[in-house]
């Protein structure tokens, strides 16, 4: 589309879907009032982007880190506009600046003017196709389709996600892959079992998540051609839910042995999932196991209630104390760096006691270690389990403490005030007063 389309038209997140599905290659110039920018990309991969916004001049990223100064940066800048000249170039030859501290500067210098259009709920965009660019993919396809979720979930205006999601308001999400990434953001029982309108009353952070979701390839909102077939085994599952174990089976409680075996092997053979292999669905599979499943419960169900046992599994220990046990596992795990088995105990504990605040705690600060010392994980979903513990928990001392910690690796001054906020939640919290001191030394250098 060489024409000009108007963001209210088109969203932002829309168009960069549509760049990474057709693998397209050329220029996207985009503008917001002043503002002006142009994107390139190489096979659905960005290159690079110009920008004209004078706060994402790589010396004003550099100050923003800590590297230069702003007299430095002022100082750079003149010469670079003299002499025509590249102003990382230039801070170089001024020995300001170490190569790999330009490097960096420059990943995120290319971050900010990219993550800054997701916020604009106005604007213009025009796409023009070019058959080659000489340039290479400063951002790999996982690191841009990570971008292109944490603009969604952490920038776009609510009214673009809405805007975005409404034209699939009727139609229930379809995902595409075995297992939802770690930085989804979303519970997989919403992606099944509600509509994309349903989602959309959830509040503002499943919705976003579901489009992070759906502009990279992860989830559709096609219908798929087993729709009737879906529906169908949707509400066979509920029927099975609501009815007690010998309605399931078609018996009544006096049947004979040799009846509850025939009926439930002539159940199990109209119900196999087998019976829809036909049907290339990852929905129609789900509910046709879980149909399956219900039926082997049911069995198993009349078998004990004939025997005279109870149906349900003794409970075993205490949930509270269980819990215990788990973050107390969990704790011995963390102190040997096996953060893997850590999360697992801790996530455990948090779901058998959502209410203690500690475990909350302590699984979020697991997640950032293990991303801090072994680069696993990623900082969306950090963030994400963050929100949600705020959520939960907003006096939480600790998880500002972490969220600033996060901020501060990616470079982000709101890292201080993140702190601040741990701080003024609990004036005794060493880790924040530590971090803010290392802050005033820097900025008073």
């Amino acid at each position: 589309m060489e024409q000009i389309v108007r963001f209210e038209d088109i969203a932002f997140p829309l168009v960069m879907k549509d760049v990474t599905d057709t693998l397209f290659t050329g220029i996207l110039f985009v503008s917001h009032n002043t503002y002006k920018k142009g994107l390139i990309f190489n096979e659905g991969r960005l290159c690079a982007i110009q920008s004209n916004r004078i706060d994402e001049l790589l010396g004003n990223i550099l100050v923003d880190m800590g590297i230069i100064s702003l007299e430095e940066n002022l100082r750079s800048l003149a010469t670079t506009r003299l002499e025509r000249r590249k102003q990382g170039v230039v801070l170089l030859e001024m020995g300001l600046v170490q190569p790999r501290e330009i490097a960096e500067a420059v990943r995120l210098q290319t971050e900010k003017r990219f993550l800054d259009i997701f916020s604009w709920e106005s604007g213009t965009v025009q796409k023009v196709a070019k058959t080659e660019i000489n340039k290479h993919p400063e951002l790999g396809k996982n690191d841009l389709t990570l971008l292109i979720r944490k603009g969604i979930m952490e920038y776009a205006p609510f009214s673009v996600v809405i805007a975005a999601l409404s034209p699939f308001a009727e139609t229930i999400p379809k995902v595409m892959v075995d297992n939802l990434p770690g930085d989804s953001g979303i519970d997989m029982d919403y992606i099944r079992r509600y509509t994309v309108s349903e989602i959309l009353l959830l509040g503002q952070d499943p919705p976003r998540a579901l489009l992070g979701l759906y502009c990279s390839g992860v989830v559709s909102f096609e219908e798929s051609t087993f729709k009737d077939l879906t529906e169908t085994l949707r509400q066979k599952l509920k029927d099975i839910k609501d009815k007690d174990p010998f309605e399931v089976l078609g018996v009544d409680r006096q049947i004979s042995e040799g009846g509850l075996k025939r009926a439930y092997i002539k159940t199990v053979k109209a119900n196999h999932p087998d019976t829809y292999a036909y049907a290339d669905d990852p929905e129609v599979k789900r509910l046709a196991n879980e149909v399956f499943t219900e039926i082997q419960k049911a069995y198993t169900h009349i078998n004990k209630i004939r025997e005279g046992k109870p149906i349900e599994e003794p409970k075993g220990i205490d949930e509270s104390l269980q819990a215990e046990i788990l973050f107390s596992r969990a704790t011995e795990f963390l102190k040997s760096r096996d953060y893997q088995n850590a999360l697992d105990h801790f996530k455990l504990a948090v779901t058998l006691m959502p209410e203690e605040r500690i475990f909350k705690e302590s699984y979020v600060k697991t997640l950032y270690l293990r991303f801090q010392n072994t680069g696993s994980g990623n900082p969306l979903e950090i963030k994400s389990a963050i929100r949600e513990g705020l959520q939960r928990f907003p006096n939480s001392d600790t998880l500002y403490v972490i969220y600033g910690w996060l901020l501060k690796k990616e470079g982000s001054r709101k890292a201080l005030d993140a702190f601040q906020r741990a701080l003024d939640i609990n004036r005794d919290n060493i880790d924040a007063q530590r971090e803010l001191r290392l802050y005033q030394m820097r900025d008073n250098r």
